[in-house]
């Protein structure tokens, strides 16, 4: 196990994941989201796109399962459900867009989509009328092809359902529900894809005890949250985490 992380990456890069996984599990266990854009782009800046989306899958979907099965009790499945049917048919196509991508490119993929999402919450645009079965399933369709190309398959529905009119609460619970969905989709993906390696299992469960100590504590912040505080919390950590590990800011480019 130990040889496996040392052969994964160096101290200095463990202790970068150790501290981006914190952040990312304070704000999932907070939100229900927002894991993936932290997470995502610091892991890939200091590993590579492909290794950070199979942490991602080791640290969150395991630990948040107990979320998940609680979130199901409050979430709304006639958004959940048509949503995960969407995403069932174009995560093949992002975990193929990984293996094939150039790692440096999809950085940029990466860090500019959750910054134009993070900018469109941000500005607090609304549905201006109820979405039908088609657009819910179209918005799948994005979510699926983003996490399984980037790790990122919140974004889509984050913008969907923030620009809704439902609380925070039913919020955290539709997207607990979602991601879990697209979290197996995923690993389907992965495993055909060969991406799951040995060292990237071992380096990802040295991560979990940092994330999931995080998490707990996220979880118990929501309870203090108000609606305010919640939406600019996570858009400004998204924000933070996607400009600073753009691939402009270590040579890459």
């Amino acid at each position: 196990m130990l040889a496996l992380i040392r052969d994964a990456a160096s101290t200095d890069v463990l202790i970068g994941l150790m501290l981006a996984g914190v952040l990312a599990g304070l704000v999932r266990g907070f939100s229900g989201f927002g894991a993936a854009m932290i997470f995502v782009p610091v892991a890939s800046a200091l590993t590579d796109p492909a290794t950070a989306v199979i942490l991602l899958f080791v640290i969150d979907d395991l630990l948040t399962i107990p979320m998940v099965l609680s979130a199901t009790r409050s979430c709304s499945w006639r958004d959940v459900l048509p949503l995960s049917l969407g995403a069932l048919f174009t995560v093949p196509i992002g975990v193929w867009l990984l293996v094939v991508v150039d790692p440096t490119a999809m950085r940029w993929v990466i860090s500019i989509l959750i910054l134009v999402v993070t900018g469109v919450l941000a500005t607090g645009w609304r549905w201006s009328r109820p979405p039908n079965l088609g657009s819910t399933i179209a918005v799948g369709g994005a979510s699926g092809l983003t996490g399984g190309m980037t790790g990122l398959g919140g974004p889509p529905v984050i913008l969907f359902w923030m620009a809704g009119r439902d609380g925070p609460a039913v919020l955290r619970a539709n997207v607990f529900v979602f991601l879990a969905f697209v979290g197996v989709f995923n690993l389907i993906g992965y495993i055909v894809g060969g991406l799951i390696t040995a060292e990237r299992l071992a380096l990802g469960l040295a991560l979990v005890p940092a994330y999931g100590l995080a998490l707990l504590l996220g979880a118990r912040m929501f309870r203090y949250a108000t609606p305010r505080f919640f939406r600019g919390l996570a858009f400004g950590l998204c924000a933070l985490a996607a400009i600073t590990s753009l691939p402009l800011f270590d040579g890459l480019v």
